[in-house]
Parts: structure tokens; sequence; C-alpha cells
């Protein structure tokens, strides 16, 4: 219990201590306070436990909630509202004695701007965090905080970059690694990856040069356009593999480009596509992302087709002569190898015989298939043109889909304030404790009248109690008549007490008496909320206040938000509903109906670029179904593990988009275009031209984003989730769902 004296004790200690830390001019919170006629405005509770301290040094306090009147109830002083000031509190029987309190949010006003302003908070800060107490924990934070935490965020993600350059340096090279000291191209995959890199840094600085700002969540984008590079780089590996060996290499590497480029071009241009469509989003965030986002797509394909073609020509050049991988030195074949030990052919040997009849098309590396490429060609694909398979595919792909739709229906939409941070940071444990114990009452709404505020008429006055009447009787605002702060019910109720009821009635004594009686004396606390014209003869704005109850979750404040409006502009009286924290309750309603009218946006215009590179109408639709498919997947298995739909959410169904038609673009397009007889031939060609390059691209993509799992912010770790379901459900539609469907 904070109201234990021992506690209240504490607590002044800490409230000493902030208001003598000094800033760097030697100024403390008293020089800077914003002020009233009694002094430094500071929190109800703080005033009442230094005035209870003055009169009783050993008893516990004895106070009323929400409401508390230090003279009684009918007193001269006004009611002190402390309903966001306790928290976690235990009532007696009567419901308004307080028994005990479990929490205390105290609130100090710095009047300054400024360098004396950010003085003075890093004065609060230390003062705070020095302060030690076996009774009480204190945690806090300032105007600035939020946001100066979030923008630690890029500098900390640094380090993880180097670490996923590293992944997917290692993987690439893995998987471009052949036992053929000739053939395999570890140097091609670990330029593929500086390719990437060059994408990152020329689209940020090209974007920063252009004056564009650079968020925390734009620092994911490096560690996803490291995981489409890298996807590239696999499809020209894998096209130059198809081509004849003997082949001169400029014209081995035309056909290699000329076999890789509708394939890359439909991956760059669907990402570019779908980014393009965030950047009309209602979200600047959603629209920053998207700009930097298609920027390095964009790059990423010119370097692919320049930069990194010209690497993999060098490379032929090399294979031509019979070099080296390591030395460039020439060595013999396989064949030439002859009496040599299995461990010096290995690492000496290897490379295509020498033979004149280019009109064999099927070369020594043709024949030597990648492991992974004989398991698709050899086991998968006569799977998925097996009747079984095909029901054991459909029956578990409607099985996820009716998971997701499921899912999709307990989407929770929006973002704490406390995942806006890192796991350690102090401002997160400020949210934490204000979530857990402050959420009894929530914040006071401000319903205001612009005018003409004719408040003396009968009509006027009696449509101000049905508004109140009505909130009285909102689930959001339960029993707001004893919390709400209506001046006007006061006023009339002091104009009776004191014999002027007639004054009600007339505008002139209306407006005198409350300008000379009312508002000086027990009216005083309503000064704040009445607006008169310059010689007082008139009331250009008021405001009355109700306060919210029991609003614990955010779709709940995006609710109470809309029934506030509603009610404030019903009937006759027209008036507006505000407060601060309808600017975060407007991007939760807005979030959901974006989202879908990005999704369809995305959708058409899939349609209509996979149209233009598959001409297939049929085709085209098992590509469009492929990504709905794939979206709905993502948003409910999102749900259910945990992640919101808020705005990392929403790049992540942008990002999803695009990919889910990269996975299924490829297959459907190796697919209609191979000139294979029977369906399981032409899906067994399929999937060894674009099989392996899915895998390596939805692996290389996790890859590129595992760090992020391990980054302790709420933000990167959703965005890898999001990542994940993304290339898992792309990748199995690509390779399973769709070779059905299309067989």
């Amino acid at each position: 219990n904070i109201l234990k004296s021992d506690a209240v004790d504490e607590i002044l200690r800490l409230n000493d201590a902030i208001r003598n830390a000094t800033n760097t001019d030697g100024e403390t919170f008293t020089d800077l306070c914003f002020r009233t006629q009694l002094g430094c405005l500071e929190s109800n509770i703080l005033g009442l436990m230094s005035n209870f301290r003055l009169l009783n040094t050993s008893q516990d306090m004895n106070i009323t909630y929400p409401h508390y009147n230090p003279f009684g109830v009918g007193g001269l002083w006004p009611d002190l509202y402390l309903g966001d000031e306790l928290g976690g509190v235990d009532t007696a029987g009567d419901s308004r004695t307080v028994v005990a309190a479990r929490a205390m949010q105290l609130i100090y006003h710095v009047n300054a701007t400024g360098q004396r302003r950010i003085s003075m908070m890093t004065a609060f800060h230390r003062a705070v965090a020095d302060f030690r107490s076996d009774r009480v924990l204190a945690f806090f934070t300032s105007g600035d905080s939020l946001n100066d935490e979030i923008l630690t965020l890029p500098e900390r993600v640094m380090p993880y970059l180097a670490v996923s350059g590293g992944l997917l340096i290692v993987f690439a090279v893995g998987s471009c690694t052949m036992a053929d000291c000739v053939l395999t191209k570890p140097w091609v995959a670990l330029v593929g990856v500086m390719s990437a890199g060059l994408a990152v840094v020329s689209s940020v600085g090209l974007v920063l040069l252009c004056g564009q700002t650079f968020p925390t969540h734009v620092a994911m984008v490096p560690f996803l356009l490291l995981g489409i590079g890298v996807d590239d780089m696999f499809i020209m590996i894998a096209s130059w593999r198809k081509t004849d060996s003997r082949l001169a290499v400029p014209e081995r590497t035309g056909h290699a480009l000329a076999d890789a480029a509708t394939a890359i071009t439909i991956t760059s241009l669907t990402d570019c596509v779908a980014f393009a469509v965030g950047t009309i989003t209602v979200f600047p965030a959603v629209r920053i992302f998207c700009i930097y986002a298609a920027v390095g797509v964009a790059f990423d394909y010119v370097y692919q087709i320049t930069f990194f073609a010209a690497i993999l020509s060098l490379a032929g050049r090399r294979e031509k002569a019979g070099r080296h991988w390591l030395t460039c030195l020439k060595v013999p074949t396989n064949e030439e190898a002859g009496q040599m030990s299995s461990i010096k052919k290995l690492c000496c040997s290897g490379g295509n015989p020498a033979q004149d009849d280019v009109s064999d098309q099927h070369s020594d590396e043709d024949r030597r298939l990648p492991f992974m490429n004989k398991l698709l060609c050899n086991y998968l694909a006569p799977f998925v043109v097996n009747p079984l398979g095909k029901l054991l595919i459909l029956l578990v792909f409607f099985g996820y889909l009716g998971v997701a739709i499921w899912g999709c229906f307990h989407v929770r939409v929006g973002l704490e304030f406390e995942n806006l941070v890192a796991d350690d940071s102090f401002v997160k444990d400020f949210y934490r404790a204000e979530h857990r114990y402050f959420k009894e009452y929530g914040p006071k709404v401000d319903i205001i009248d612009t005018g003409p505020c004719e408040y003396w008429k009968d009509e006027v006055q009696e449509a101000v109690r049905n508004k109140m009447s009505s909130f009285d009787k909102s689930p959001f605002f339960k029993n707001s008549s004893t919390t709400a702060q209506v001046w006007l019910e006061d006023y009339l109720l002091f104009l009776k007490n004191t014999g002027n009821g007639s004054a009600a009635t007339d505008e002139t004594l209306f407006l005198y008496l409350l300008n000379t009686q009312f508002l000086p004396t027990v009216g005083r606390h309503h000064k704040m909320s009445i607006i008169f014209n310059s010689n007082f003869t008139a009331i250009e704005a008021s405001r009355f206040v109700v306060i919210t109850r029991n609003v614990k979750t955010k779709e709940q404040e995006k609710d109470m938000m809309l029934e506030a409006r509603r009610i404030a502009e019903h009937g006759p009286l027209k008036m507006t509903a505000y407060t601060i924290d309808f600017v975060f309750s407007d991007q939760i309603d807005e979030i959901l109906p974006s989202t879908l009218q990005t999704i369809l946006i995305a959708a058409a215009a899939m349609f209509v670029v996979s149209l233009v590179f598959i001409p297939n109408c049929i085709s085209t639709m098992l590509v469009t179904f492929a990504v709905v498919s794939i979206d709905a997947g993502l948003v409910g298995y999102m749900a259910l593990w945990g992640v919101q739909l808020d705005i990392i959410a929403t790049i992540s169904v942008i990002v999803c988009i695009g990919f889910s038609v990269d996975f299924s673009a490829h297959i459907t397009y190796a697919y209609v275009s191979s000139e294979a007889e029977t369906t399981g031939e032409k899906m067994r060609e399929a999937l060894q031209t674009v099989g392996m390059p899915i895998i390596q691209s939805s692996m290389s993509t996790i890859l590129g984003l595992l760090v992020l799992a391990f980054f302790p912010a709420y933000l990167f770790r959703s965005f890898f989730k999001t990542m994940f379901l993304v290339m898992v459900f792309g990748s199995s539609h690509g390779l399973l769902v769709l070779p059905v469907l299309l067989t």
C-alpha cells in the first residue's frame, strides 16, 4: 500500500530529489515549473501528501477515490480528481474510501524550451534513476523520452546488420560450392552478396540525398534488401548452369541473361509495384519505408544485370579455360586426372571435357545437378503429380487456410508504447507499470463547444444535460456523472445556492456572475474551460470534461474515441470530442481498412503484371489466388503468434504481396513456358529450373533477417516473425500448392 506512512515518506523524499535537481545553468524545477496562483502546478496527490505530512507524521493517508475533497463532501474546496494519479486501488464497501493503492503517478510540468528544457530533463532522469528505496520502486519518463529511445534503435541494430551479411555470405558460398574446383562458384556468391550491399548503400544514399528522413523502422530495409539481392543472384546462377558450357563466354552469358531476365524482372517489378502501392497509404511511416525499399529493389535490379552479370562472365572465362577457382591456374579435367588420389582429384581437377559438338545441350555441368535439384526432380515432381500426393497436399492446404481464416478473426489492432522501444529501456518499464495500474480510469476527454455558446438559454442547458446523460450511459464512460467536470452544472448549482437562480436565464447576469463571482472562487478550477471575448460579454468557446472507465486495450481506445465523437456530434448542440490520445486511436481506426485497401490494390496490380509476363489468364488467376492465400495466412498466423496488426505488420503485408508473386510467378512461368509434352514432365522441368532458387531465396531471406529475432526490441522481432511466415508460406505455395493446381 503506497499510502502507508513509510511509503509516503519515501515518495516525498523522491519529490525533494526531483525538485532539487539542477540543470547546467543551475536552475531547479521550481525555477522552470508551470505556475498558478498557488505556486508550481503539481499533481493533486502530491499536494495532499505534503499537507498530510505537515498535519500528521505517523498515520496512514485516508482518502476517497476517484475524487477527494479535503474539506469533506460539499466543501468550499473543489473535488480533487485522483483517478489518473492512484493505481491498483482497493476500496471499502462504499466503493469510494481507499483501503489500499499500489501505485502513484506524479507529473512535473516544466515551462522551458530548447537547451534549458533538455538539460532539465537530463537532471530529472538522473534524479529518479539515482533514487534508491527499499519501500517503493520508481519508474519514469519525460516528454522526449519515447522519441529519444526510439531513435537509439538504428544505431544499436547496425552490428546485427554485419552479422546478417556474414550469415548470407556463408549461406551463399555454401550453396554455390560444388565438388569441382573449376565449376564451383564461391567467389561469384561472395560478389553476389556484395552486389546486394551496393544496392543498400546506393538506395539509402540517394533517398537521403533527396531530403528524406531515416526513421527507426527504416533500419529494417537493409536486411530485407540483402535477402532480395541474394535471391536474384541464385536465379542468375541457376540460369548460367542451364546454359551449354561449351558455348563461347559472350554467347553463354547472353543465354543466361535471356533466361534469367524474365524471372528477375518479374521479381523486381512486382516488388517495386508492391512498394509503390505502399507509398499511397495514409501512414507516413509506411510510405517512407516503401520509398526506401522500392529504390533499393530498383538499384538491386540494375546491379544484377550489370555488375553481377559482368562478374559472372569473368567467372565463365575462368571456367571455360579450366582454371582453379582459387589459384586461377589450369587444372586437368576429371577424365584427364587419371590415377590421381581422390583428395587430389577433389582439390585439383574439374571442369567440362573439351567437345566440339555444341549441338548437344546436355553438358557435363547440366548432368551434374546439385543435390537439392535431384531431390526436387526425382521425388517432389512425381509426388505433386500423383493423385494421392495431390489429395494430401490439398488436405494440408485447406487445413492451413482454415486456421488462417480463424486467426484473422483474432487479430489485435494497435501498437503499445512499450513495444516501440528496446526491452531494456527505462521507458518500457514506465509504460508497463502504467498499463498495469492505471487503466481503471482513462484519459480525460474534452467535449468542446466553439459556439455560439448561449448557455443562458433553457434549450442549450437541456442539450448539455442530455449530452452528459448520453456519456453517463455509455459503457466507456460508465457513471461519468460522478467523474465528469461540467462547469455549467456547477455554475447553475452555485447560482441556486447563492439565491441568484434567475440569473441562469439572463444573458447579462449569467456572464457577469460567471466572470466575477463563480470563476474567482469555488469555480476557479474551471477557468481553463471557458474562453471569453475581449470584454467578457460573450463566451467564444468552452469545454466539458468526461473521464473514461476500464478502457484497457488499443481496440477499446479506438471504440471509445468513435463513441465519444458520436455523442459529441449528436443532437442540437454540435460539439467536438478530443484528447491527445486520439492521435493514436485514429491510427488504429485506419490500420485495418488501409491494410485491406493496400492488399486489394496490390493484388489487382500483381494480376496485371503477371498477365504481361505470363500471357495465360488461368495461370495468372492462380498466381493471384496464391497471393491472396499467402496474405490471409500471414495475417491469421501472425495473430496466433502474438503479433499485432500495426504499422510494422502493414509493411510486412506489402512485402508479402511482392514476395508471394515472386515465388508463384517463377513456378508458373517455368511451367507454362516448358516445351515438354506431359504435365508431369512440364512440372519436373519447372521444379528443376526454379525449385532450388525458390528454396535458396526463402532461406537466404530468412537468414538475412534471422538476427532480428534476437534483437532486444519488439518492432524488429515482429518484423522477423512476419517475414518468416511470408517466406514459409510463399515457398510452400510455390513448391506444393501451385504445382498441384497447375497440373
